[in-house]
């Protein structure tokens, strides 16, 4: 059956029609390429992890008994997942229990060192991730770029976070191209994105293809400026930044001289061309009639 006849059975109802409506779905919705850890497979790598981690046999105990707890309801979305493995690693080491400890306390954001055990893909890429989430609350784009620059969408407990949190980042520092590759990917071949994801990746997908011209890309960097300044940061980024708005200002002034020069020399030119198609004054000529003239 094709689309159109799909579509139209969803509509119109019948015993048939709610098989019709989800094929129907199950057609306009695009194949999945990027799709979230299991549950199941989670909590089997959290416990490899905790076993290889050197811990006490109480403490990997304790984390496991936090992993299971929380899934023994109703299966947790990604987000909750995610928090509820940090949860769990938490309970069995110091270092992850400590940087959460950290970002519920907002306090800013410290060098994090994955070394030795933390180097493994399942513990670092995941804790990143959580990392990342709780630095954009905070408008740590540049620090959440970092940390999610390199990551795989492969083997993650909510990759849809990945995505979304190094796209917005990368928007906000104006790298307008690799957000869109991000953005475009969590809302096309990503399962189990959220609403409030995929209604904000849409906007800013909407938004980066308008041009902003001159002055919306001079907004757009004393904006960053701001939000720098509003965290405490005044380094090189913040200086080179205001060196960006310096220049595009200087650009944009430029722009507008050449426009009112080129709209000048246009009226000039009008006015020329009109002065030459004129008519000229008649000469008075002939002989003047003289009254009374036989």
């Amino acid at each position: 059956m094709s689309r159109a006849l799909v579509l139209l059975a969803c509509f119109a109802g019948g015993r048939n029609a709610g098989v019709w409506c989800r094929a129907a779905e199950d057609e306009v919705r695009p194949a999945a390429a990027v799709v979230r850890l299991s549950v199941v497979r989670a909590g089997e790598q959290l416990q490899e992890w905790l076993q290889r981690s050197g811990a006490d046999a109480s403490r990997i105990d304790a984390g496991m008994a936090v992993w299971r707890q929380g899934v023994a309801g109703a299966e947790p979305t990604a987000e909750e997942a995610l928090d509820l493995l940090l949860s769990s690693l938490s309970a069995a080491d110091d270092e992850t229990a400590a940087l959460v400890r950290a970002c519920h306390a907002g306090q800013p954001p410290g060098p994090q060192q994955y070394a030795g055990v933390k180097a493994i893909a399942f513990y670092r890429d995941n804790v990143r991730i959580w990392h990342a989430r709780m630095l954009a609350h905070q408008r740590y784009y540049d620090e959440v770029s970092s940390l999610l620059s390199d990551i795989s969408v492969q083997g993650l407990v909510d990759p849809a976070a990945l995505l979304f949190y190094r796209g917005v980042s990368r928007q906000k520092l104006m790298q307008k191209s690799a957000a869109a590759d991000d953005l475009a990917l969590l809302l096309h071949s990503t399962a189990d994105v959220p609403v409030r994801f995929r209604a904000v990746a849409e906007q800013l997908l909407e938004e980066s293809a308008k041009p902003a011209g001159p002055l919306g890309e001079v907004v757009q960097l004393m904006s960053d400026v701001q939000r720098r300044l509003d965290l405490g940061v005044a380094d090189e980024p913040v200086q080179k930044r205001e060196d960006e708005v310096v220049a595009a200002l200087d650009k944009l002034l430029k722009e507008l001289e050449d426009q009112q020069k080129q709209q000048q020399q246009q009226q000039q030119q009008q006015q020329q061309g009109q002065g030459g198609n004129s008519p000229q004054p008649q000469q008075a000529g002939g002989q003047a009639q003289v009254r009374g003239a036989a």
